[in-house]
């Protein structure tokens, strides 16, 4: 039934136990996995070298999208390579709701999983919950794991 899992993953406990689910479900139907690891674009903004205020080399933040996008990749890697499940990452920029959805469709996957949070409340309550998003925009079914 799926053949092709798009795994969105911020490395949170939520975003870890979707993986768990995501490898299940990749495992009995032999599926190939994505996992996808969204920087937020108004954080990199906010830090932006030439922000008013802001005085951030460059290379500083893409250091740190670098070391970021490792450890995302790593925990959740390290959950599929248990459960025998082949992956591939994939790193993009922008509004992560946006993106997951794009992605998803550019790229004809026929399930997106990902965890019911990754934020705080606060940041839930000022910017949407990105699963919440996804469900009502995605082109394929989506698979929230609380």
């Amino acid at each position: 039934m799926f053949t092709k899992l798009l795994l969105a993953s911020d490395g949170s406990d939520y975003a870890l136990r979707a993986a768990q689910a995501a490898a299940a479900i990749a495992k009995s139907m032999g599926a190939s996995v994505t996992v996808l690891h969204v920087f937020s674009a108004p954080l990199l903004q906010m830090t932006a070298p030439g922000a008013p205020g802001m005085d951030i080399d460059p290379g500083a933040v893409n250091d740190y999208m670098e070391q970021v996008q490792d450890s995302v990749a790593r925990r959740t890697g390290r959950i599929l390579e248990e459960a025998g499940v082949a992956y591939d990452t994939l790193t993009e920029v922008g509004h992560p709701a946006e993106v997951i959805t794009r992605i998803a469709e550019d790229d004809g996957y026929d399930l997106i999983v990902l965890g019911s949070r990754g934020m705080t409340p606060i940041k839930s309550f000022l910017l949407g919950s990105v699963s919440d998003k996804v469900s009502h925009h995605a082109h394929c079914p989506v698979l929230i794991v609380k």
